[in-house]
């Protein structure tokens, strides 16, 4: 028969680091039962699984590829589309003089009026290779190369005709946007009515895809590298996956919302899985778990299965086939997510084990 006694305060502090609590337990020789009277138990499976500890760092939820839009030509803002909202290819991202700018993907900004004289260049490319995705070549006259010919002037008329510009065939500084895919609104940086010169802030955009951004201390470096999977608390309390698609290089100073220096940190983006539910956060803080210890492939129990013995060491109180039970010594190792690493002669996946209800 096995009698309780008081949990020794080292016992009690091993408990408390691992977020469960502890049974202290004599052993009068071999047992085949354990006394459980006032006591309320059911039992756990010794498992095999990766145990691992986490480092909790805070992070914003936001938006990948911020970037200021500026205008390229003169005017007047007539419209703007709403913060938050989604453009994709074709559609205008804000109106100067009641005409629409337009957004097409690519990388090279436009920066030249584009017609039949213009020398041949990656940003007719770009453009052809828009019109062609949008329907404006029916009689696939185009070829998408770096030069301009008379099918990319008709497919030019085709698309100012569609959305009310006069058919010149030529494409002026500021009609078109070149940016790399469907961009969301952010911040307004002008009003309606304002009057546009070459090089004023307008708007900022973003892609559509949501990145996780942490301003992480540089001492926890080492906690990192890309590829790494990493779980994200929302505010609402609710957990997403993710993955790390970058760590910064080089350390920069960082202040407190008191302004106060809190040491260097580097810049941690973490690209959410495909489908992630975020909802409408937006520059929302979250909550970063990083894998700080991993165990691998190891023999695991609830941290409240494990009991702390009168005499020194632990066991855990395995139940027989025919009901009764029996400690085990065992050895504790890593502790994560209220379960403890457990090694010991005796010790099998699949045994039960007696846990405090």
């Amino acid at each position: 028969m096995t009698r309780r006694v008081a949990i020794p305060v080292a016992a009690v502090a091993l408990a408390a680091a691992a977020g469960g609590a502890a049974w202290a337990v004599a052993s009068e020789g071999s047992t085949s039962g354990t006394e459980t009277t006032g006591r309320t138990t059911t039992t756990a499976t010794v498992e095999r699984r990766d145990l691992v500890q986490y480092e909790t760092v805070d992070g914003t939820l936001g938006y990948a590829d911020s970037r200021t839009l500026y205008a390229q030509g003169g005017g007047t803002v007539t419209a703007l589309r709403r913060p938050g909202s989604i453009v994709t290819r074709g559609e205008a991202l804000y109106w100067r003089d009641a005409n629409p700018v337009t957004l097409m993907y690519g990388g090279v900004p436009m920066w030249r009026r584009l017609d039949a004289r213009s020398p041949d260049g990656a940003d007719i490319r770009e453009l052809e290779r828009n019109l062609v995705a949008l329907g404006y070549d029916p009689y696939s006259d185009v070829e998408i190369d770096d030069e301009w010919d008379s099918a990319t002037t008709a497919a030019v008329k085709r698309w100012q005709d569609d959305v009310g510009l006069v058919k010149t065939g030529a494409v002026e500084l500021g009609d078109v946007a070149f940016l790399p895919g469907p961009r969301r609104i952010g911040q307004q940086q002008t009003t309606v009515g304002a009057p546009l010169q070459p090089g004023a802030e307008l708007m900022d955009t973003s892609s559509t895809r949501r990145i996780v951004t942490v301003d992480l201390d540089a001492d926890l470096q080492s906690l990192v590298q890309v590829g790494d999977k990493v779980t994200v608390e929302l505010p609402n309390a609710s957990t997403i996956r993710g993955r790390i698609a970058s760590v910064g290089k080089v350390a920069e100073s960082a202040q407190d919302q008191n302004g106060e220096d809190v040491g260097p940190t580097i810049e941690v983006q973490v690209e959410l899985r495909r489908g992630a539910k975020t909802g409408t956060f937006d520059e929302a803080p979250v909550d970063v778990s990083l894998a700080k210890e991993t165990a691998e492939n190891v023999l695991s129990v609830p941290v409240d299965a494990l009991l702390a013995l009168s005499e020194g060491g632990y066991a855990v109180e395995v139940v027989n086939a025919d009901g009764s039970t029996r400690l085990v010594a065992v050895e504790p190792g890593m502790y994560a997510d209220s379960l403890v690493e457990i090694t010991g002669n005796g010790v099998k996946e699949g045994m039960k084990v007696v846990v405090p209800a």
